[in-house]
């Protein structure tokens, strides 16, 4: 599923209803005083004015950038300019999370009635507590809604809906996430895909046994939706993307039944159809499998999905995640191996997901070897003290809300299977009056943890696939993000450019794509160990040369990416060169006879590639630019080349150009290319 949204600031739970309508009459309020004030002034003429001078996002630091913005102000009084300046002041502040200094500014520069990006990072910065956060939001999207912007709307109540889950008003974030979904456009694909994983995963999480089905199904919605896509010719979403997300609706829906259901049967259904092809995702379904298939009694292919996982590559898994998935198939094991060891299930590591150390420490609780028995029920125990207990001293009252009486119904539920295990455990390990005495006291102290545990399970857990997010984001080898960290923080900085652009129409992104000359050589000479090294080398040296603000993931193999911000366009031929230097300036000292001379070759080009409205997606300029790569290849290697656009004018234009070979744009005169 989705990464989750950061969680709000620890604060008040929902409050009663009386003390809801007080505070969203507060709210009304707050967002009349944040509402436009500036009657003479209109947001076009903010967007009229001049660029801002490169010398202001050349600033080094936050107090150079706030100084110069300073300066400005005092030597202007045209409306439309202090207005500007006064909310560039605000976003450095409210981005470098310092809300105190920035939550002044909102008064004394209130924003304007089309502003809403600064009109809810406002209200974010001067409502404090999510008594009054809630309403002045609900407000702000319904205004939204009110104008024509669905979008905007619909992204608002998500995020409401996700800080609402995380503060334990689940029935308020089950409506907004419901609310958002009826709003986002249907042609809005992305945003749509996300807002289905999102409410599924609260579903899932936080709801009874009827929510968890509705998010299953939502699941299986979203994969129609996807397959429909990937067998649509004419539908130019990314086909590697959508099969590896239509294996992660499989898995989650795996996940779903055997974590939460207990339906074994369905759950094996899901976990095949993850472990017939290769992906992310299969070592981690043959675990469950093994326990699915195990608790039916089906043995064998236990066995068989047991020795499957243990062959299958650890790839990005995390220490973590490779103890939890070895204590499933430990579980597994002991189904048919009675004294088969549980020693990877007895002391989890300490950053275990909350709903993996419940499960499991449940799961040992109920084993018919008291010893097993008595440890899952001290790991409950270890689990509320050093995790629980401080973070529900910090949170209020509890929601009145479906998804809390199903909570307050499944702690009397454990409530009765706790009592029963208390009195098989005295009867088998207390001997005398003395130890039975103390035994109830310790179950007497455990009890309380575990209802208390409960309690913070339905109200505060991460989404389903939060558990599994270790696998995903960050490359073992080179320690670089990968493809799907990308993915994830490609959007913050075509946000970034959009803004850029308004003060610097010169402002761009380049996108790099690189990879080692003659890899398969180095491997074949010198053996895998040191292809490794070299890897982990270029990525070194790569880094060394670029700034925080870059974005360099490891894109595949041998393959790196390079996203950075350029302020002219001839930088991108400049950066270029530079990471052409920064490879083969000096040989590779990687424990081989002698350094090895390594070369890379380098395809590029600048975002926005067309000036239009539809602007292509990334994923097409990372074709182009791999067009690029190989173009470099077959003029001899260890150069750049960069791609640049002469008549292409739309993307769709852009699509047909990527399925012919780039020599023939090139005659055609709709691209240029320029090389080093």
């Amino acid at each position: 599923m989705p990464t989750p949204r950061p969680a709000p600031a620890p604060g008040p739970r929902r409050p009663g209803t009386r003390h809801l309508l007080a505070a969203a009459l507060c709210a009304q309020f707050a967002l009349l005083a944040l509402a436009p004030a500036h009657a003479e002034l209109r947001v076009e003429q903010v967007r009229a004015l001049p660029p801002l001078p490169a010398s202001y996002e050349q600033e080094p630091s936050l107090d150079a950038r706030l100084a110069w913005l300073q300066q400005r102000l005092a030597q202007t009084q045209d409306p439309a300019e202090r207005y500007r300046t006064l909310r560039l002041r605000f976003d450095e502040y409210f981005l470098a999370y310092r809300l105190s200094e920035a939550a002044p500014l909102c008064r004394q520069n209130p924003p304007l009635r089309e502003d809403f990006v600064y009109r809810e990072r406002c209200l974010l910065a001067t409502l404090q507590s999510e008594d009054e956060q809630v309403p002045a939001l609900l407000a702000l999207a319904t205004e939204a809604r009110t104008l024509g912007k669905p979008a905007a709307a619909a992204e608002v109540l998500s995020g409401l809906a996700w800080r609402q889950s995380q503060a334990g008003d689940i029935a308020g974030a089950f409506e907004n996430f419901e609310a958002a979904l009826s709003l986002v456009p249907a042609e809005n694909v992305q945003l749509l895909s996300d807002l289905m994983m999102d409410t599924a995963a609260s579903y899932i999480v936080n709801g009874d046994e009827a929510y968890i089905r509705k998010g299953i199904a939502l699941l299986a919605n979203a994969r129609e939706q996807m397959e429909r896509a990937l067998n649509d010719p004419a539908d130019r979403s990314d086909k590697d993307m959508l099969r590896d997300a239509i294996l992660l609706s499989e898995f989650n829906r795996g996940i779903a039944y055997v974590l939460h259901l207990g339906d074994y049967t369905r759950a094996l259904e899901h976990f095949d159809r993850v472990n017939a092809e290769p992906s992310a995702y299969r070592a981690s379904a043959l675990s469950f499998a093994a326990l699915a298939a195990a608790e039916l009694g089906e043995h064998e292919r236990a066995r068989r999905y047991v020795a499957r996982a243990t062959r299958e590559p650890a790839g990005d898994f995390s220490p973590t995640v490779q103890q939890y998935l070895s204590c499933y198939r430990d579980l597994a094991q002991r189904h048919w191996q009675p004294g088969h060891s549980l020693a990877s299930c007895l002391n989890l590591k300490p950053d275990t997901t909350t709903e993996v150390q419940l499960d499991v420490y449940k799961r040992l609780s109920r084993s018919e070897d008291p010893a097993i028995a008595l440890a899952g029920l001290r790991g409950l125990k270890t689990l509320f003290l050093d995790k629980l207990e401080p973070q529900l001293r910090r949170r209020g009252s509890q929601a009145a809300s479906k998804a809390e009486l199903a909570r307050l119904q499944r702690e009397s539920e454990l409530k009765s299977v706790v009592l029963r295990q208390q009195a098989e455990l005295q009867r088998e390990r207390d001997a005398t009056h003395t130890q039975r005495q103390q035994f109830f006291i310790a179950l007497s102290l455990l009890l309380g943890a575990v209802l208390l545990l409960i309690g913070l399970q339905w109200r505060a857990k991460k989404k389903l696939a939060e558990q599994f997010e270790h696998l995903s984001l960050v490359d073992s080898l080179t320690q670089l993000g990968n493809r799907r960290y990308l993915e994830q923080h490609i959007g913050r900085e075509l946000a970034h450019l959009q803004r850029a652009r308004r003060s610097n129409p010169a402002a761009s992104l380049g996108l790099y794509v690189f990879d080692v000359d003659h890899f398969k050589s180095i491997n074949d000479r010198h053996g895998h160990g040191v292809g490794d090294k070299v890897l982990v080398t270029l990525s070194r040296r790569v880094q060394a040369i670029t700034r925080e603000t870059d974005l360099l993931v490891r894109w595949g193999g041998e393959e790196f990416l390079l996203l950075a911000r350029l302020d002219c366009p001839e930088r991108c031929a400049q950066i270029a060169a530079r990471l052409l230097q920064a490879v083969n300036g000096t040989p590779f000292a990687v424990g081989a006879a002698e350094p090895i001379p390594v070369t890379c070759t380098i395809g590029a080009v600048r975002l926005p590639f067309i000036e239009a409205a539809d602007a292509p997606a990334w994923t097409n300029l990372v074709a182009l630019a791999d067009l690029a790569l190989y173009e470099g290849k077959a003029r001899g290697r260890n150069r750049w080349v960069l791609v640049n656009n002469q008549a292409l004018r739309d993307a769709e234009g852009l699509a047909q150009a990527l399925q012919r070979p780039l020599q023939q744009s090139v005659a055609e005169g709709l691209v240029e290319l320029s090389t080093g």
